[in-house]
């Protein structure tokens, strides 16, 4: 029985994928000295935290206030690129009218994201969040989160709801996304499609379904299927 939907935010609520990668690769080239390859990027950056990347760029530890005050500086390149896309002006396709569709239906929502707390305030005001979401149950990168694949990100966010992880089902687009959402034993994973790699996910043999955006039929057609637990409490 589904008591809760857990969202990834980057690449899930959010198209941002190419603008996340460009800040990344522009911050590593011109502060880090270092061009990434493709193969680099998915490896060691894309869906892990700004500690585990800066660590790697730099190839040394970073204290908690170090990474913090480092990584604030490719997030403000990526976040003026956010401000400057059209197609990041808006949550992915059919996300507002889904996320009313759970409102709706009673259906508590939460965000794990490995963004950090500038970023999470800047989405909340930028595309008005508070729509569906509450702040003070958002789990974010402090600084001190364990980087996806571990658990930790989904546990805290079904636990701050209320909510047991196996009642629970995931949105991600990451690869350590997922595995972190399988990690901690949820109850379905669906993966969100970015930049045509849908039989790249498919073949990682971890999601239940893969789509392209929340407009897709196989998403109201799973949640037309599923008994909502009278006990939930309406957002």
């Amino acid at each position: 029985m589904c008591k809760a939907v857990l969202f990834d935010f980057n690449g899930t609520l959010l198209p941002d994928s190419p603008q996340n990668e460009a800040a990344w690769l522009e911050f590593a080239k011109t502060t880090a000295g270092k061009i990434l390859s493709p193969s680099e990027f998915q490896e060691n950056v894309h869906g892990k935290n700004n500690r585990l990347v800066l660590e790697y760029l730099f190839d040394r530890s970073f204290t908690k206030e170090e990474s913090i005050q480092w990584g604030e500086k490719k997030e403000k390149i990526y976040r003026q690129m956010v401000r400057q896309t059209p197609k990041t002006q808006q949550l992915l396709s059919g996300a507002p009218e889904f996320l009313d569709y759970l409102k709706e239906r009673g259906i508590p929502v939460n965000i794990a994201t490995a963004a950090g707390y500038s970023n999470v305030r800047f989405y909340f005001d930028f595309f008005h969040l508070d729509r569906w979401f509450d702040f003070d149950t958002i789990v974010y990168d402090n600084g001190e989160m364990k980087s996806k694949p571990a658990p930790d990100y989904y546990l805290q966010s079904a636990t701050k709801i209320d909510v047991d992880p196996k009642d629970t089902i995931v949105f991600e687009d990451s690869y350590s996304g997922l595995l972190a959402a399988k990690n901690a034993g949820v109850g379905k994973i669906i993966a969100i499609e970015t930049e045509d790699n849908r039989d790249n996910l498919s073949s990682l043999k971890i999601t239940n379904i893969v789509v392209k955006d929340y407009f897709a039929p196989e998403v109201k057609k799973l949640f037309n299927q599923i008994k909502v637990s009278h006990t939930v409490a309406k957002i």
